[in-house]
């Protein structure tokens, strides 16, 4: 019994699917009798990569092809014993069950030495070649160095990061790609008609669209379907088949969301959900179709060149529902979609995380900001609309002083604000300064300790100057991390809004900075307990005093 992807296997050129870029370099080496010695054929899966390999051994031990041609015959006794696997001179090697470096030495090694029987060359395909071991690579590379002249050698792959580096660099290398929408239906509309069966062209979209570019797939899928028989197969029974399509659904709940209807999108997203829709797979789904919309609106042939068709019967539908949504909009409704696509936690309710990134998007797209923008305002509304609603009640006098209970809970308090003065004299930020060591020393120790020696100004323009005597003390401020620190502690103290630099004092001493931390004000609440202080008078001021301060140790014996 034969299946379809076998019956309709490409048999020269013209018929492979895509790859054109590899097609033409080919074409013109065989033309001009200038061959590698080795090729890397390496992609996904399906896309004709050993099916080109024996188009290229049929061309190039063909009996009948003349010079100014470069594809096979399919008719001399060499292309039908290579296209039924049995010719001498082509040996296919499935790297996979043939590992080991004595399958190497065996089916290649030894093979090589011998000159072709009927054929000009000797071929050697090796499908997926990565999976040979390291020893079988080296024994490989050893016959790859330096080949007879005769023989040539086609490794597939579609791992080519596994296959070593010298392999890969004695080769020449050819990258196929997926087959695309318009060329996956092609062929399936030729196999249909040569079948003498009639299909929808609404049930050939789906089958391109579920191959995913994978051309062996797509032939898998329609053979299926053609199993059902009759010379006539509609919609409803190949749906019997087919995995459940959901292109159209995504694109109706983007175009309720656009509409900012989340009613209707929440129905259609709960109906597809009880009809056994995966609603994984339905996120993907959206994530695909708003992807195509972003591409649209940042050029209108992009997602041609992409590759990116997603079928006549839908393409009219999306331009109705790109004329709906701006690029803005598209992206938040793709980071929405991510967010749920993320989201494992309710296996309960499959369907709530696309209703949570539903309710978030109608929400964002009724206020007309991003996703940021949207969460800023919208807690203050909603709790203030519950208060005013819990307020009301029989007893009026009881209400009025809730009302006035909570209308004093949300007055501002001036002092909370800490907004920063523009300008404060050197002795305004020495009275404070004392505060700020004991802050910075909890973010870190060691820079607690460069601070003490750090000399500060007075605060001109929303902007304190720190003075430093050594080099080394000013860099490690202005580090990324430190700095950021630095600032934080500063906002703390002397206000939001408040930035400093640095510069050298070469005439600072190193004891003025340690003093302006020591001399607090006795009228304030001591920042740290005062046992803390008392231990740390107790510490010896010399060059191990120093060392507890900056690291935060302490002497045990």
């Amino acid at each position: 019994m034969s299946t379809l992807y076998r019956d309709y296997r490409p048999n020269n050129f013209f018929e492979v699917l895509g790859q054109n870029h590899i097609k033409l370099t080919l074409q013109n080496e065989i033309l001009a009798k200038h061959l590698g010695h080795a090729y890397l054929f390496c992609g996904p899966r399906a896309v004709g990569k050993t099916t080109t390999a024996r188009i290229l051994a049929k061309a190039i031990n063909c009996l009948n092809r003349k010079d100014d041609s470069f594809e096979p015959c399919n008719e001399c006794d060499n292309c039908l014993s290579i296209k039924k696997g049995n010719n001498l001179d082509v040996l296919e090697i499935d790297a996979a069950s043939n590992t080991g470096v004595d399958n190497v030495r065996e089916n290649i090694i030894s093979f090589s030495r011998i000159a072709p029987s009927n054929g000009r060359y000797k071929v050697f395909i090796i499908d997926e070649v990565h999976m040979l071991s390291l020893q079988a690579f080296n024994a490989l590379l050893k016959i790859m160095e330096e080949p007879p002249t005769y023989v040539v050698f086609i490794l597939c792959t579609t791992e080519i990061q596994k296959v070593p580096g010298t392999i890969i660099s004695r080769c020449e290398r050819f990258d196929f790609k997926k087959i695309s929408l318009v060329e996956t239906l092609t062929k399936l509309s030729q196999i249909t008609q040569t079948e003498g069966v009639k299909i929808d062209r609404e049930v050939l979209e789906a089958i391109a669209k579920k191959s995913g570019g994978y051309m062996r797939d797509a032939e898998s899928l329609l053979g299926q379907i053609l199993s059902i028989g009759g010379k006539v197969i509609k919609k409803e029974q190949a749906d019997l088949i087919l995995p459940p399509a959901s292109d159209r659904e995504a694109l109706s709940l983007i175009k309720n969301l656009s509409k900012k209807d989340t009613a209707k999108a929440f129905i259609l997203l709960n109906s597809l959900s009880d009809s056994g829709i995966n609603m994984k797979n339905f996120n993907a789904e959206l994530i695909a179709i708003s992807r195509r919309l972003l591409l649209d609106k940042i050029s209108p042939g992009l997602s041609d060149s992409l590759g990116l068709d997603l079928g006549e019967t839908i393409e009219k539908d999306l331009l109705q529902v790109s004329a709906l949504l701006n690029e803005e909009e598209i992206i938040f409704l793709i980071k929405k979609f991510m967010i749920a696509s993320s989201d494992n936690r309710s296996q309960n309710i499959p369907q709530l995380p696309l209703e949570i990134a539903i309710a978030e998007i109608c929400l964002g797209l009724k206020d007309g900001v991003d996703s940021d923008g949207a969460g800023d305002n919208k807690p203050k509304q909603v709790v203030n609309k519950l208060i005013t609603t819990n307020l009301k009640s029989d007893n009026f006098s009881q209400s009025n002083v809730l009302k006035k209970d909570l209308v004093q809970e949300q007055k501002p308090e001036t002092k909370a604000l800490n907004i920063v003065l523009e300008n404060l004299s050197q002795a305004e930020v020495y009275a404070k300064w004392p505060e700020f060591l004991v802050k910075i020393k909890n973010h870190n120790h060691s820079l607690s300790f460069v601070m003490q020696s750090c000399h500060p100004q007075a605060i001109i323009d929303s902007c304190l100057s720190l003075a430093f005597k050594y080099k080394f003390h000013q860099n490690r401020v202005n580090e990324n991390d430190i700095r950021t620190i630095v600032k934080n502690v500063l906002a703390e103290v002397y206000g939001t809004g408040l930035d400093f630099k640095t510069e050298i004092d070469e005439n600072l001493k190193i004891g003025s900075g340690s003093e302006i931390g020591a001399e607090i004000d006795s009228s304030e609440t001591p920042i740290i307990p005062q046992t803390e202080k008392t231990e740390e008078k107790k510490q010896p001021e010399d060059a191990l005093g120093n060392l507890l301060n900056a690291f935060g140790g302490e002497v045990i014996n």
